[in-house]
């Protein structure tokens, strides 16, 4: 019980509920584009999956595949486009905090001391920047080694934050 304490802390569970606060402020920021731009239309790319096990003929049922994991390809960096979008513009704004960074009271900043408001306000654009790289670059896997990271640093420091010398804290303390 003790090991599970010193991995399941505070500062941990309220960036886990940060991160999960701002995946449904996303998905909500996506369906709207869904319904006002018709992108991205994953339904679209699930049609196209689907069709994909009716066709019998190899050559058509391997065009069809492609065309099917193309929509995805465009609905992907459609949505990590505007996640990306989000987030940089809410750190912005907010100083260093997305929504659910808001609503959970956190807040990144940089290590660096003395650092003035237009530096740590680059520096958590390329922080963002950095991130939306590794989502396209791998598709989502970068979300489990962040975590893996975040887990096994005593500072809940992510990879991109030790790269970029910045660091997710509370700003309600």
């Amino acid at each position: 019980m003790q090991g599970i304490r010193a991995v399941v802390t505070r500062d941990r569970l309220l960036r886990l509920a940060a991160f999960l606060i701002d995946m449904l402020f996303l998905g909500l920021i996506l369906a709207l584009c869904d319904l006002i731009l018709h992108r991205p239309d994953f339904g679209q790319v699930r049609a196209a999956l689907d069709s994909v096990a009716q066709i019998a003929d190899y050559e058509a049922r391997q065009a069809q595949m492609n065309m099917a994991m193309d929509l995805f390809q465009d609905a992907y960096l459609f949505s990590v486009a505007v996640w990306l979008g989000c987030e940089v513009v809410f750190q912005l704004i907010f100083n260093g905090q997305t929504v659910g960074k808001k609503i959970c009271g956190l807040r990144v900043i940089s290590t660096k001391p003395g650092e003035g408001r237009l530096k740590a306000s680059l520096r958590f654009t390329v922080r963002s920047l950095v991130k939306g790289v590794f989502l396209i670059l791998f598709q989502g896997f970068p979300i489990l080694i962040s975590w893996f990271y975040i887990l096994a640093n005593p500072a809940n420091r992510a990879g991109y934050d030790l790269f970029l010398s910045t660091r997710v804290v509370s700003s309600r303390r």
